[in-house]
């Protein structure tokens, strides 16, 4: 071996690198917003890229995928779509794993066997069709029986119903950002569903309940902007250290339910100190700063401190730096809307927002900018009666006869699974005399879908042509998904399974029915579509070029600025001073909610507490634990408590503890953490399955079902899955809560007793009781 002083070395170093310097270096891929890929192994081989929208989340980031070999390889966001800027989060970036899934359902299913018996027969699409179009002109004579539960809110649901003159479309959720609270408080204030906080350019922010670090990256990546260029201060009120909480300034743990008292307290000190913007709110809204002044006498600093636990010092500090510190924004989400009072906390929240004149400004609360998809034309009519329904109350609603069924379609949605009371789903939807006919159109065996008659496969994202907007820049945009790969097997888009449905059942068209489907496919679908879409008539050849619309320049990959011809692209603020309000007067329409404390958190015993559930970056509700990287990241779920309340009950972290509702009870595991309000427990969402597959599960070892593609076996599935903590599910024992203010569950309100587990009890046992279940709604309803 050969020695080498340092002086040698150093002169060797010396020349590599000086030689290495005359080689101009490839700008690195780590470093680029998106846009290429290239095989790993032949460099500089490129993939062939296609225009992909991710909409697993209504913010559908805008980017690409990338297939060699017929296969998808990767996905990424668009460097220089206005909303994604290049970005991706991790559920977009993990999101064509779904295609190529070793259990997915890649032909249609009939059931062979009792309901939830796993007996199924493959049969061709034309057998499949048939039988259900015989289904549906039976039950045509009494349309409402014919019922569809929709959880993603797509298109082609809602005009088959339409179609069929139907009523009987149930929701799990409102479509947009935002739940129903959130939407129901925007529309009245501001005849608006979404207000976009222009984060990147704000000083101070307002966060109640929101955690946009995990679940909302448009927001994330202009968040983290305002952060570290514009030195915003960021302030959370949440009863749980979420990732934003975390990242904030100041995160203030209150107690829950209580959000609303602070926001109207800050409002009533923000309009004594004399720093609201009185000329905004005697212009632009129906009140003036002293009428607000005096109906918000009852919510005093003091008596807000005395409900929530934060110091009444604290509340009147951030009142005046919020106040202070222009330009400002509020963001608000589930944790303060899914509640009883969701509507009323919300408008307390916005009006801190109205009364400072942070509405549609640089930095402040911006009005929705979006295109409005619509339908291919013609359409048919909406019928008499329909409005949106969230589907909480149908399996009660059905078992007491209150809404008879003979076919019912499932489409996006696994209550099943993912419902409060989920236990009372499985047991309407195993039963045949109540539900006669269940039609699934998962790609994957879910809880719901187990129960089915038949299941006809829908495709996944990576394989569907789209079109989309959403309100999450500060320009309108649109996107617009060209998939490189077609359906894997037999898979067909829902669209075209619903053109199938409705030509059998109308076949010469003297129905009236066929008229409003005949698109030749799911790709000229969304080429209608763009062209009946107010401002995107003509659009559609630009989109396919580029993928989004309008074409509004490059993004810097420096700052993240849009750029067009060399400047900045400017922002138009103040929209409403061109046509005002979209409310009858044009003017926000405020009104100083009443606010009441949850009498049941008042009088929390030893023992009991409440629990929120919560969302985490690498998931979505049930739609996403089949994905392999994903669940290896997050597949299990302990119980958050506070280290002061474990103590006290004898609780250590990673014990088994017993979580018990008015309905049931499960037993999980204690992660004990100062990171959570004292009187608060949680429990995150998305684990916890008895089906999606064995990623899903953490069962690696499970035989592959009999439906399963030998061509999609996946050795690193097989081999790879190391976990067998699958988590537990709280769905089934948490009572059915539904806000009288605008019908949603109120999840977030629900009260547990918590204690070390009993003698016997085994982790991941989950008991609920229907019959309780039932005497829960009844005293609901009565």
């Amino acid at each position: 071996m050969t020695d080498l002083c340092r002086r040698q070395f150093l002169t060797i170093s010396g020349k590599v690198l000086a030689a290495s310097a005359l080689v101009t270096p490839a700008h690195a891929m780590e470093l680029e917003l998106g846009g290429k890929n290239f095989h790993q192994l032949r460099t500089y081989h490129p993939r062939t890229r296609s225009h992909y929208t991710c909409t697993l989340c209504p913010y559908f980031d805008g980017g690409f995928s990338y297939e060699e070999g017929g296969r998808i390889q990767k996905t990424e966001g668009n460097p220089d779509h206005v909303a994604s800027r290049g970005k991706f989060c991790a559920k977009g970036l993990a999101s064509f794993l779904g295609a190529y899934d070793p259990e997915r359902i890649t032909t249609p299913l009939k059931r062979v066997g009792p309901r939830g018996s796993g007996k199924w027969q493959a049969i061709e699409w034309d057998a499949a069709i048939a039988e259900v179009a015989a289904r549906v002109k039976e039950a045509l004579p009494e349309p409402d029986t014919i019922v569809v539960n929709e959880g993603g809110h797509r298109d082609g649901m809602s005009r088959f119903m339409n179609t069929l003159g139907s009523r009987s479309l149930l929701r799990s959720s409102a479509p947009g950002l935002g739940g129903v609270a959130k939407q129901t408080a925007l529309q009245q204030m501001f005849g608006v569903s979404y207000l976009l906080p222009d984060l990147e350019h704000s000083k101070y922010v307002l966060n109640f309940g929101g955690n946009i670090m995990e679940t909302a990256l448009p927001l994330a990546q202009r968040l983290t902007d305002g952060l570290v260029n514009n030195r915003l201060k960021l302030v959370t009120f949440d009863v749980r250290m979420s990732n934003t909480a975390g990242r904030s300034h100041e995160w203030i743990p209150v107690f829950p339910g209580s959000d609303g008292f602070i926001a109207l307290a800050m409002c009533q000190h923000i309009l004594q100190k004399g720093l609201a913007d009185n000329e905004f709110i005697r212009t632009w809204t129906n009140t003036t700063a002293e009428e607000l002044l005096v109906a918000l006498q009852p919510y005093t600093p003091q008596k807000a401190a005395e409900i929530s636990g934060v110091a009444e010092k604290t509340i009147k500090r951030i009142a005046f730096e919020f106040a202070k510190n222009q330009p400002a924004s509020i963001f608000s989400m589930n944790g303060v809307s899914r509640r009883e009072q969701g509507v009323d906390v919300e408008q307390a929240c916005l009006l801190l927002a109205v009364i400072t004149g942070n509405i549609d400004n640089e930095g402040g609360c911006c009005l929705p900018r979006q295109f409005h998809i619509a339908a291919p034309q013609p359409a048919p009519k909406p019928v008499d009666g329909a409005a949106l329904r969230l589907n909480y109350l149908f399996p009660f609603q059905v078992m007491a006869g209150k809404h008879p069924v003979k076919v019912l379609f499932n489409h996006m949605s696994n209550p099943v699974y993912s419902a409060p009371a989920a236990s009372m789903w499985r047991e309407i939807l195993k039963d045949e005399k109540r539900i006669p006919f269940l039609v699934d159109f998962s790609p994957f065996m879910s809880e719901t879908a187990e129960l089915a008659d038949l299941i006809l496969p829908d495709v996944v994202a990576v394989e569907r042509h789209d079109l989309v907007s959403a309100p999450t820049a500060l320009w309108p945009w649109a996107s617009i998904s060209t998939p490189a790969v077609r359906p894997q097997f037999k898979a067909q888009d829902v669209r075209e399974t619903l053109k199938k449905i409705v030509e059998a059942i109308d076949p010469d068209g003297q129905k009236g029915m066929k008229q409003y489907w005949a698109f030749a496919n799911a790709k000229k679908w969304v080429e209608q579509s763009c062209a009946a879409t107010p401002g995107m008539e003509t659009a559609y050849k630009k989109m396919v070029a580029k993928g989004y619309w309008p074409d509004y320049g490059k993004v810097d990959p420096a700052d993240r600025k849009v750029v067009k011809d060399g400047e900045p692209l400017a922002v138009q603020y103040g929209l409403y001073k061109q046509t005002g309000f979209a409310t009858a007067s044009g003017r926000i329409q405020v009104k100083v909610p009443t606010l009441k404390s949850n009498p049941q958190h008042e009088k929390l015993q030893a023992g009991q507490f409440v629990m929120t559930t919560y969302k985490v970056a690498y998931h979505v509700l049930s739609m996403t634990s089949n994905l392999k990287y994903l669940s290896e990241i997050w597949h299990s779920n302990p119980l958050l408590i506070n280290k002061e309340s474990a103590l006290s009950l004898g609780i250590r972290d990673g014990s088994l503890v017993r979580v018990t509702t008015p309905a049931g009870y499960m037993v999980t595991r204690a992660m004990v953490t100062q990171g959570i309000h004292p009187r608060v427990v949680a429990l995150s969402t998305s684990v916890g399955r008895a089906a999606y597959g064995r990623v899903a599960q953490a069962k690696p070892d499970q035989p592959l079902p009999a439906f399963a593609q030998p061509e999609l076996k996946d050795d690193d599935i097989d081999d790879n899955v190391w976990w067998r903590d699958g988590g537990v599910s709280p769905n089934e024992i948490l009572p059915i809560a539904i806000s009288a203010q605008n019908g949603e569950q109120a999840w977030n309100d629900t009260v547990v007793s918590i204690a070390p587990a009993e003698r016997g009890d085994v982790y991941g046992t989950v008991h609920a009781d229907n019959a309780k279940h039932i005497a829960i709604f009844k005293q609901m309803t009565a």
